[in-house]
């Protein structure tokens, strides 16, 4: 778990099933407190990191917020911060391996 206390989460995507699915998945599975939000675009593209979606921002307790863009960042970021990898080096590359072999389909 993270050192990070209680913080929210926001996911920005379009309003169905596609880059955003792990993320949603891995937020619920992790108990997140966690709502989705589906800008207009192409209205909104230019507020976005790299104009590209999906994204999180994770809102602390402390008020500050991290904002992170591309599926695979935040599909990491979220399963370390929930404690779904492996701590092993080996265990986590056998991780990683099925991971890329996923994104090679």
């Amino acid at each position: 778990m993270t050192s990070v206390e209680n913080p929210s989460y926001t996911l920005r995507y379009f309003n169905f099933i596609g880059l955003a699915e792990t993320s949603r998945l891995l937020l619920t599975a992790g108990k997140a407190n966690w709502t989705e939000v589906h800008p207009e675009w192409p209205e909104e593209k230019e507020n976005q990191p790299f104009g590209r979606l999906p994204v999180l921002v994770e809102k602390r307790a402390d008020g500050s917020e991290l904002v992170l863009s591309e599926s695979p960042t935040i599909e990491r970021y979220l399963a370390r911060t929930f404690g779904f990898l492996p701590t092993d080096p080996g265990q986590s590359a056998i991780q990683e391996q099925i991971r890329d072999q996923q994104s090679d389909v």
